[in-house]
């Protein structure tokens, strides 16, 4: 199954969506885009990524190159986005999230969904 996402709903300034299916570089760059250009429509800055249901697992390469990509997309797009993931390994191991952060993307990768939104509400909106 390929990699698609739901929004969920918007609660209190944050975007929630879930993810599932096989995770691919080119569908998750192709739906954190869709994410983020989703936030800018609603006019939120924060937005919490429910993964636990993916499965598979990128290349080193991948996870860099993704992890590079999505914080020039939001730049490009002059957003100013918070983001929290929420997921377990090897699907997500915080490499992508790292190579963010040093691009200057305030990001974070959680195991709950509670500790995702506990970070996410300590941003204000």
């Amino acid at each position: 199954m390929d990699l698609r996402i739901d929004v969920v709903g918007l609660r209190e300034g944050v975007l929630f969506v879930t993810a599932n299916g096989s995770f691919t570089f080119e569908a998750a760059l192709r739906l954190l885009k869709q994410i983020c250009d989703i936030a800018k429509e609603r006019k939120v800055n924060k937005i919490l990524v429910n993964g636990l249901e993916i499965d598979g697992e990128l290349s080193t390469f991948d996870r860099y190159n993704l992890g590079a990509q999505i914080p020039e997309y939001i730049k490009q797009n002059q957003l100013n986005l918070k983001l929290a993931f929420v997921g377990k390994p090897p699907t997500m191991n915080g490499f992508a999230a790292r190579v963010a952060q040093n691009r200057g993307l305030v990001t974070e990768i959680f195991s709950s969904q509670q500790e995702a939104e506990d970070w996410l509400n300590r941003w204000p909106s």
